[in-house]
């Protein structure tokens, strides 16, 4: 278990570096955006020193656009900061609808520069689960980068999770020509890891054109015993 750890982890910094760095990126086009507007109102405080009309209108658009720029860079750090506590949380239950929709939004600046478009569908019953949420994180994160990859640009991704006796399935639907040509290397050597450690399944429905990830309701790894509340 602990050399399954290791490797997962080396390429799961790779992956929190990866979001890190996409999610720093949208905070500082927050900034930029309110640093612009700052810079507008400095403009016409100018402009009244000098004897010119205030434009009280603008300046109350100006204080608006910088309010909703506060609001997002808001939004967005306590995004990262769940992202970040994903990894001291060795085992945690989540809802799997949800947390699919968390996934979407921390990613959402790397997919929409691939073209792509994702969403999930729920069947709008909770779905909880017990896991590693971080390692499931980066292999639902996986899936999407082949997925973007076999869709192209304009492509659309929908993730559709369902309910099993034993768990709960995630279909990644969307494909158009889904082959064993090409998934011969899914899961690779990355995903088998990360399959292993989250005792999950990865199959391909080429009928459907669909790749299903199953998960079991909860992990029954005898080293994670006790090491979270969510077990309890």
């Amino acid at each position: 278990m602990d050399a399954l750890l290791n490797r997962a982890s080396v390429e799961g910094l790779r992956f929190f570096g990866r979001m890190s760095a996409s999610i720093s990126h949208e905070l500082k086009n927050t900034l930029s955006i309110m640093n612009e507007n700052a810079g507008l109102l400095e403009d016409l405080a100018l402009l009244a020193e000098q004897g010119k009309a205030l434009d009280a209108s603008r300046v109350k658009d100006l204080g608006s656009a910088i309010k909703r720029q506060i609001r997002r860079t808001d939004l967005i750090i306590r995004n990262m900061n769940r992202f970040s506590h994903t990894v001291d949380q060795p085992l945690a239950e989540v809802e799997v609808a949800e947390f699919l929709e968390f996934i979407l939004v921390v990613s959402r600046r790397l997919t929409a520069a691939q073209g792509v478009t994702v969403t999930v569908h729920a069947e709008g019953q909770s779905l909880m689960i017990v896991t590693r949420p971080f390692f499931l994180h980066t292999l639902v994160w996986l899936l999407l980068e082949f997925g973007m990859e076999q869709v192209g640009k304009s492509g659309t991704l929908i993730l559709k999770p369902r309910k099993a006796a034993s768990g709960a399935w995630i279909r990644l639907a969307g494909f158009e020509r889904l082959t064993p040509e090409a998934g011969r290397n899914l899961p690779g050597k990355q995903d088998e890891t990360l399959l292993t450690l989250l005792e999950a399944q990865l199959e391909m429905d080429f009928e459907q054109q669909a790749l299903d990830l199953f998960l079991p309701k909860k992990i029954h790894d005898a080293s994670l015993r006790g090491s979270a509340s969510a077990t309890s």
